[in-house]
């Protein structure tokens, strides 16, 4: 059965001895810290991931404007020279 979102999973991670201690001191949540850390990591892998996929679409986009124009330009209401 698929995770929501909200559905936790217990796992084992290695964390350095001196920052797990000291976050424990200050009362830090190292869960939350690590699954947010974790949450920004995936965010940022996809992204590349993505990028990476859709370059060349990119790159073809970006050559049609260059000799082309943007599309609509004349409807502009802001124009940035």
């Amino acid at each position: 059965m698929p995770q929501t979102a909200t559905e936790k999973q217990r796992t084992n991670v290695t964390l350095n001895a001196a920052n797990l201690a000291v976050a424990r001191e200050l009362g830090l949540n190292v869960s939350a810290i690590s699954d947010a850390a974790l949450a920004d990591a995936v965010r940022a892998a996809k992204a590349k991931a993505w990028a990476r996929e859709n370059a060349e679409a990119i790159a073809e986009r970006r050559a049609w404007i260059e000799a082309n124009g943007t599309p609509l330009a004349d409807l502009q209401v802001l124009k940035i020279d």
